[in-house]
């Protein structure tokens, strides 16, 4: 008796475009089963899912166990791209088949992989299954990039805070009270807020995020960077096919002061700590910065270290930079030279809080 397994795959969009639906797919199938004789032994149903992995569908893991338990000796589909689309996963799963004895049958190709003919077009039809869906895939991509070009945002669930997008918009449309709030964090942090003390504050009034989730470093980071509250829309963050291009929807941040906090965000960047820090006790130093502005309304950091076993030793750069130069024999205005003399240094260790000795290696 060829006791058959019969496997349905179906997504919502091809169901509702080319018409796979499960009813139909299962209705065929046992059919061509009685035809053949074939004992229907179960019937493998995954709905709402895509072809390109196995990894996410349940019900052909479950066929794939009792192929392997040897319950089934015939496997019978639709259509070969019911199975997979991943000519790799193809290929893998023929040679589960043809380990355990397993036939498999393709109703729409006509394939029996009993014979060599039908393993050859089961390789043959399944590189242009996976070809059809990285084109599925490029035309996704390109039609996302035609709609940011054309001024929409493409976010639906992660749409910016200070905005909403109602169903069947494209347009998003300005929240008048989180927009208070988003101009609020851009002028506190000219003030020489830090990401964390803005994150504090909200936290403390209890605005939550658009997610409903609490304010972090990141958060306020995040939308101090984000171009779409100066009207901009965006397509591939952090790709190689990021581009912004002005947006449809309204501003609500005025487009010098979104400017004066990313020259200041790049001021930070570039105020990094020279130093890898090592305490005396062996533990390696915390780095804490606070930022300040000067009477001439310039940005600066104030750079300390500091030890978590050794409560009391913090130290400051700029008397470790001292200290260096001191031991270099390096003239303090030359800074170029005292770069170029640290640069190999990777680390420090500070042997006492007042900095009367370090040792440093290359």
């Amino acid at each position: 008796m060829i006791n058959t397994g019969i496997y349905i795959r179906v997504s919502t969009e091809e169901q509702a475009n080319n018409g796979y639906s499960i009813r139909a797919q299962e209705e065929k199938l046992k059919s061509y089963a009685s035809i053949k004789d074939w004992n229907v032994f179960s019937i493998y149903i995954d709905e709402g899912i895509s072809g390109k992995n196995i990894v996410d569908r349940k019900e052909l893991r479950r066929l794939i166990d009792d192929i392997k338990e040897n319950k089934i000796n015939n496997v019978l589909v639709y259509k070969i791209d019911r199975l997979t689309r991943s000519t790799k996963d193809l290929i893998d799963l023929i040679d589960i088949f043809n380990k355990y004895n397993c036939s498999f049958n393709s109703l729409n190709e006509s394939i029996d992989t009993k014979t060599s003919t039908g393993r050859m077009f089961i390789k043959i039809i399944g590189i242009f299954a996976e070809f059809e869906r990285e084109n599925i895939v490029e035309r996704v991509k390109l039609g996302l990039e035609r709609k940011v070009k054309e001024g929409y945002t493409i976010a639906s669930k992660n749409i910016s805070y200070g905005y909403v997008k109602e169903k069947g918009r494209k347009i998003q449309k300005v929240n008048k009270e989180e927009s208070i709030i988003v101009n609020k964090v851009f002028d506190l942090f000219l003030k020489g807020y830090s990401y964390t003390k803005i994150a504090n504050i909200l936290n403390d009034a209890n605005v939550l995020t658009k997610n409903k989730c609490k304010w972090s470093y990141k958060t306020i980071k995040l939308l101090l960077l984000n171009p779409n509250y100066i009207g901009n829309v965006r397509y591939g963050i952090n790709s190689d096919r990021y581009f912004e291009t002005k947006g449809k929807h309204i501003p609500i941040v005025n487009i010098n002061k979104y400017l004066s906090v990313q020259e200041k965000i790049k001021s930070y960047r570039k105020n990094k700590s020279l130093f890898k820090v090592r305490c005396a006790c062996g533990n390696l130093m915390k780095v804490k910065k606070t930022y300040y502005l000067t009477k001439n309304n310039k940005n600066k950091v104030y750079v300390q270290y500091f030890c978590n076993c050794c409560n009391s030793k913090s130290i400051s750069e700029s008397l470790l930079k001292k200290k260096l130069l001191c031991m270099l024999n390096i003239d303090e205005k030359d800074n170029y030279k005292f770069i170029c003399a640290i640069k190999n240094i990777k680390e420090l260790i500070v042997l006492d809080k007042n900095i009367k000795e370090i040792l440093y290696y290359s």
